[in-house]
């Protein structure tokens, strides 16, 4: 396949924030963002144990044979049909394997759209620094708290390019944009590869100079949907796929501790099936954000919180789908759920506006609590600004600057959620890039402060502490002409002092949750593991079902990494069990 690069293309519209920003206007922030019933978390009636703890498990559906109206037979079954899932269907086909697809949805179902691609031929053309395998996985590992699995990080970030590869080569009219916020037509935007942050915003600055660097690897689909149907389209070809909408999987089949298929229920009459899996079964059904009693399990402090989730995805019975469904099975099943799940928290800036887009992003910009103080070394990725604003007094901060950001955009890094880009004119409504337009939308409808003096500015902060904060003002001020940032250490590059007015407040509060991490127990190749850390025979894993990924925290090094690991691992799933790996 030939993929090539164009320039600015002079098409019917530009390309928006949920494409741009890759469906992650989800993090900005907002605590009590939807009613819609959609966002509203489910629960499973799981009760307590009696240690206490949330029973998130319950007891396993009791289903057999007879209650089955019909026997299917599959060399692979592959359960959810997302990202992961269409992958799988795909990789096993090709290995000549009779698969079955199951997915409880009416279609296929896609989540996020940018995608982590460290290295090959693609970042090759795009004049990309070359970044070794051993930083990035170091990063991750940091991020993680070591408590990941190193190995699973290693394999997709050595073979990812090559599978990247393959799985665009479903659509033969892909392109890779010449920039990261190209103007495009409708039409073109469906097969459009847009590389993020790209070209840089300042060539002579290196990632490598940041304390907790974004590495230069992301692609975001113009339609992750679009490519990955077309993905089943190719597997479909084969002549070995079938595929069943609308069927939810319950229960897996096991013997002699092997896994051996799955018991799936047919929502449109309620009838059960029995599905054989001669080389076994994949699960790929996504996370569990909105079963409340796992979240209650795994991650107790989000839902003490009233951490706000978004989530639209819906399954032909209207409700959500990111259920944990496959987790269940799997832990029903033997295997062990990993420890220190991790809550997809990263901020994207305060105010967001229709667009999703945080005013000034996450800038590093002077940040005071509502004391009136100063708290942090301002120049942090989005997952641990959220951190830090958790601690906060009424977990509630104001970011400030003024109206020289124009000229100080382009100094902040080329992150997920940073402003980095300016034009005067609003051109476009991609995630790092603000117009004048933009800051002044933001004040007008009341999702930004402003004023000509400090004085003024502050008065309009409800809850702050006017006298303290204009104290920590002057304080930071005097940092910045010093170029010593002697309280917390930010580096001098980004000592911006607030004295050119109209000034500029914007609150932060904590972010949207948009998915969690956390799995079965799994390995570089998708295995799944008993609490023994034996193998279990039959059983694989792939996207947010996939445990040992990440834990503490989402690893916002490198963007993109849920929706890139999904179409890895996803490859890798369908190819194993094909093989009997």
């Amino acid at each position: 396949m030939d993929i090539t690069r164009r320039g600015f293309l002079k098409g019917a519209g530009i390309i928006g924030a949920g494409v741009a920003a890759g469906g992650l206007a989800a993090c900005s922030p907002s605590r009590n963002a939807s009613e819609d019933s959609a966002n509203e978390a489910t629960t499973t009636q799981g009760g307590q144990l009696d240690n206490g703890m949330v029973d998130w498990l319950g007891e396993p559906p009791s289903i057999s044979d007879e209650d089955c109206s019909e026997t299917l037979d599959a060399d692979v079954v592959v359960v959810g049909l997302s990202d992961a899932g269409c992958a799988a269907l795909r990789a096993a086909a090709e290995e000549g394997a009779r698969v079955i697809g199951i997915e409880k949805s009416e279609d296929v179902v896609t989540a996020g759209t940018q995608c982590t691609v460290i290295g090959g031929p693609l970042q090759e053309a795009l004049g990309r620094p070359e970044i070794t395998t051993e930083e990035v996985v170091r990063q991750l590992q940091i991020e993680s708290g070591y408590r990941s699995k190193a190995a699973i990080m290693e394999r997709f970030i050595n073979e990812m390019p090559s599978v990247f590869q393959w799985i665009i080569e479903a659509d033969p009219d892909i392109f890779v944009t010449d920039t990261c916020f190209p103007v495009l037509s409708e039409e073109e935007k469906t097969h459009a590869l847009i590389p993020e942050r790209y070209p840089e915003p300042d060539p002579d600055w290196s990632f490598r100079n940041e304390a907790i660097p974004t590495f230069p690897g992301t692609f975001t689909f113009g339609d992750l949907t679009s490519v990955m149907k077309k993905n089943v389209a190719k597997a479909e070809e084969t002549g070995t796929v079938e595929t069943y909408f609308g069927h939810f999987a319950e229960k897996l089949i096991m013997e002699d501790g092997r896994c051996v298929g799955v018991y799936v229920r047919r929502a449109e009459d309620g009838a059960y099936l029995r599905i054989d899996a001669t080389n076994g079964v994949i699960l790929a059904t996504g996370d569990y954000s909105s079963n409340q009693d796992m979240m209650k399990a795994f991650l107790p402090e989000v839902v003490e919180h009233g951490f706000d989730m978004l989530w639209l995805k819906t399954d032909v019975e209207g409700n959500p789908t990111n259920t944990g469904d496959g987790h269940k099975m799997a832990a029903w099943a033997g295997a062990k759920i990993q420890d220190y799940h991790s809550p997809s928290m990263h901020h994207m800036g305060g105010g967001a506006g229709a667009d999703g887009r945080g005013v000034m992003g996450i800038n590093g910009y002077l940040n005071l609590n509502l004391k009136g103080k100063r708290f942090m070394n301002e120049d942090l990725p989005g997952q641990q600004v959220e951190n830090q604003i958790e601690l906060q007094p009424r977990m509630t901060t104001y970011q400030f600057f003024d109206s020289k950001w124009p000229e100080q955009c382009s100094k902040f890094p080329a992150g997920h959620g940073v402003v980095c880009y300016f034009s005067e004119e609003d051109e476009t409504s991609y995630i790092n890039h603000r117009s004048l337009a933009d800051v002044e939308a933001a004040v007008a409808d009341g999702r930004a402060l402003s004023s000509d003096t400090i004085e003024g500015l502050l008065e309009q902060i409800e809850g702050m502490d006017a006298e303290e904060a204009k104290a920590s003002i002057e304080r930071y001020n005097e940092l910045c002409h010093n170029g010593v940032d002697e309280d917390f250490h930010k580096m001098a590059r980004r000592l911006f002092p607030l004295e050119n007015p109209p000034y500029y407040a914007v609150k932060f509060e904590p972010c949207l949750m948009i998915t969690c991490h956390g799995g079965p127990s799994s390995d570089e190749n998708a295995h799944t593991y008993t609490e023994d850390g034996d193998v279990i025979p039959g059983l694989y894993v792939a996207g947010n079902t996939m445990g040992d990924r990440f834990a503490m925290q989402k690893p916002i090094s490198i963007c993109g990494v849920s929706v890139g690991l999904a179409l890895f691992y996803g490859t890798i799933a369908g190819r194993n069990a094909a093989r009997g790996i």
